[in-house]
């Protein structure tokens, strides 16, 4: 029977590689607000939509965690789900992924006939947790005959009226069902589902800035961001450096600290400002200043940090520079897409006081000019929205694929220096 899985998994896998792989990761957060695990996405992206069956978009997501990109690099320690259509339940194959890492997820369109049934429960048997997905009392939203059958519900709080929510989530848990909520994008919405006992929350409430209302960070020093403001835009000497950084007796203090530590090790110790500049040069210590900035922000959630770097990085890495912009241009304005996240205000509020060059001002507010259009094909593709990110000015999927993994590795390495 298995041999027959391998051969169908094979068949399934075939010429997928000739495709782009083009995959998002969307976190699920613990009441915590901490990230538990990622749902890896595939989307078809511009004019293969109506070809792409749903063996083939789970294909491709299976590839990308396993060849492409890897699974450490795509979700670090987390675990992972992915979209199992019908045709993959009714006759399963064999997952070349570790069991103990992966939540199968059954979409809403699935019905419980025995051969689906059948399927889940070899999945489970074979150490695989299986989840009911965008689960609501309403036609359409998940076949509750399958209830029985798995171990996680992720439920569609959006689709569910609020009137029933809470019984609904009431019959479920006596199920002793672990419960995942779907598109929570407020606060609000946050605690409520946490009060009612959910164990895992979708959606984006912690990129906005009501997340934090009235929690600005009181060891944040606008000092520090007006340093790095200043040098992004400016080609300044070696001494100008060291006097401007200078100026953050902390920040000097941190990067001193980190440039000595395992992570560098280089053969003699570091000494002064100048020291490191001309270790690194002026590009990469500014890089490093901008990292360490994010130390004020220990208290907020790490996801939220990892991500301000992956669109800094990302950002810096789609820089063209026929374009004429500075790729230092492009990495301040991924970092700073946060700001208002991170300090709990408007992202009008969250640059007053930063004298920041014009391109960058307008590309964090806007989304104008050539890094406005870099930042927004980065958001995009947070998305899993691919003809958004063509349509923002890059159409070459395998260069945006390659940045992002690349700034997904470079986050996931590079956090530690902000959250030690």
């Amino acid at each position: 029977m298995r041999r027959g899985e391998k051969r169908r998994a094979a068949a399934v896998f075939a010429d997928k590689s000739r495709h782009d792989v083009r995959v998002a990761r969307q976190p699920i957060f613990d009441p915590l607000s901490k990230v538990q695990a990622y749902e890896l996405l595939y989307r078809p992206g511009t004019g293969e939509g109506a070809g792409t069956s749903g063996a083939a978009a789970t294909a491709r997501v299976i590839l990308a965690a396993v060849s492409d990109f890897g699974l450490d690099h795509l979700a670090g320690k987390a675990d992972i789900h992915i979209n199992l259509p019908a045709e993959l339940i009714s006759s399963p194959i064999d997952i070349p992924l570790p069991p103990d890492r992966v939540v199968l997820e059954v979409l809403e369109d699935v019905q419980a006939d025995e051969a689906v049934v059948a399927g889940i429960n070899t999945y489970r048997k074979r150490g695989f947790r299986v989840a009911l997905d965008d689960f609501a009392w309403a036609p359409g939203q998940g076949d509750a005959r399958l209830l029985e059958h798995v171990d996680i519900v992720k439920v569609d709080i959006l689709a569910q009226p609020a009137d029933t929510l809470e019984e609904m989530v009431a019959a479920l848990r006596s199920r002793e069902i672990k419960l995942i909520a779907e598109k929570v994008e407020t606060r609000e919405q946050f605690q409520r589902c946490r009060v009612m006992g959910f164990y895992g929350f979708q959606g984006f409430f912690l990129q906005r800035p009501e997340t934090f209302q009235g929690l600005r960070t009181e060891g944040f020093k606008p000092a520090t961001l007006q340093v790095l403001a200043a040098l992004q835009s400016s080609d300044y000497s070696t001494e100008e450096v060291e006097k401007l950084v200078s100026r953050d007796v902390a920040l000097v203090h941190r990067v001193l600290r980190t440039l000595n530590s395992a992570y560098y090790a280089f053969p003699s110790p570091v000494s002064s400002i100048r020291h490191g500049v001309n270790l690194l040069g002026r590009d990469n210590l500014l890089k490093l200043c901008a990292i360490l900035s994010l130390a004020a922000f220990r208290d907020r959630p790490t996801w939220l940090l990892a991500n301000t770097l992956i669109r800094a990085r990302m950002c810096e890495l789609l820089h063209d520079p026929v374009v004429g912009a500075d790729s230092g241009t492009f990495f301040m304005t991924g970092l700073l897409s946060h700001l208002d996240a991170l300090l709990g205000v408007s992202r009008e509020e969250s640059l007053q006081g930063l004298a920041l060059a014009p391109a960058v001002r307008a590309a964090v507010l806007e989304r104008a000019g050539p890094a406005g259009r870099a930042l927004s094909a980065v958001e995009a593709w947070e998305r899993g929205e691919w003809d958004a990110v063509a349509e923002a000015g890059f159409a070459d999927a395998a260069k945006v694929r390659a940045a992002y993994l690349d700034a997904v590795a470079w986050s996931e390495e590079t956090v530690k220096l902000t959250v030690e």
